[in-house]
């Protein structure tokens, strides 16, 4: 019985031995682990996407920041437009077109006169129109005719260097009441009124109006369109 006892004693002190001596080498054959060579791992619960990447990785070192949204392809941001042409058109259309009535008329020189580019004497000349020759009206302005010369150019003369008005004798009965007008056209000033059914006494025709004699001796120009 003593002897078994002293057995069991003579293993246990042996076995203790053999552990502290283990517990002593161990740290030197443990080779320092640094954060150098830890792996770039994340723990990604079981069906939990989006998990925060780790700190400090060094595989996330030097990278540009990823998209907003994980997965998602990178979109480039639009590319800068063009320069607007609208400033240009915008110019070309504050070029007013002189406003024109239409009217056509082969009219026969009074004078020699310039021929202007644009329905004013500070535009340029473009031509010349002679004594007793002929042209050809298109159309008046509020102050100005204008004419198409046999090169196919448009300008403008002044109403004063052709015979603007053909005599004429006649008396018709207005079948439209109409404004009795300064000169032959619409920006002229208005001098008074005549009255559909009413006898009128035309004593000459100019481009689209007629020109009458009222009964107080007035005269003036209504539009053709009120006899019609």
């Amino acid at each position: 019985m003593v002897h078994r006892d002293f057995r069991s004693a003579r293993i246990t002190a042996i076995l203790a031995a053999a552990v502290a001596m283990l517990a002593l080498s161990a740290p030197a054959f443990t080779a320092p682990v640094g954060e150098e060579d830890v792996p770039a791992t994340s723990i990604v619960p079981a069906g939990g996407e989006g998990a925060p990447a780790p700190v400090n990785s060094p595989s996330s070192a030097g990278t540009p920041s990823a998209p907003a949204a994980a997965g998602m392809p990178f979109i480039p941001g639009p590319k800068p437009k063009p320069p607007s042409h609208r400033a240009s058109v915008k110019s070309k259309k504050s070029v007013r077109e002189p406003e024109i009535e239409p009217a056509q008329a082969r009219l026969k020189l009074l004078q020699s006169v310039p021929v202007y580019s644009a329905p004013a004497k500070s535009s340029k000349h473009i031509a010349q129109v002679s004594l007793d020759n002929f042209v050809i009206v298109t159309g008046s302005s509020h102050y100005f005719l204008q004419v198409k010369l046999k090169t196919g150019q448009t300008g403008y003369i002044d109403p004063s260097a052709v015979e603007l008005v053909k005599p004429t004798d006649k008396v018709f009965v207005l079948t439209h009441d109409a404004g009795v007008l300064e000169k032959p056209n619409r920006w002229a000033k208005k001098l008074a009124d005549v009255h559909q059914g009413r006898n009128v006494h035309i004593v000459g025709v100019s481009l689209n109006y007629m020109k009458i004699r009222m009964k107080n001796g007035l005269e003036g120009f209504i539009p053709m369109t009120a006899l019609e």
